[in-house]
């Protein structure tokens, strides 16, 4: 029971992350606002055990929660950053 009450805290944390980075962006599109939730939502609940594993820190659930709020809020970049310090020597592509 605790391990789903760790994942619905990453789930929540990362939601209401991403509700805040959603209403500061202010995308206007329905579609957008819903996508950028979902992928703060997902990079939040995906990544925030990837952040802790790699650094080898042992964190309590408080901790994981407001890691797993900061990646909700950052979203698609979040998950940029994290790619770059796990994989340091891959190159970003250019924008076409």
């Amino acid at each position: 029971m605790s391990n789903d009450k760790s994942n619905l805290m990453l789930i929540v944390a990362g939601f209401f992350g991403s509700l805040i980075a959603v209403g500061k962006a202010s995308h206007g599109n329905l579609r957008d606002n819903l996508l950028a939730i979902s992928a703060g939502t997902s990079s939040a609940y995906f990544l925030t055990p990837l952040v802790f594993s790699v650094t080898g820190t042992d964190a309590s659930q408080q901790t994981m929660s407001a890691m797993a709020f900061l990646l909700g809020v950052l979203g698609q970049r979040g998950v940029e950053i994290v790619i770059g310090k796990v994989f340091p020597d891959t190159k970003e592509t250019p924008n076409a």
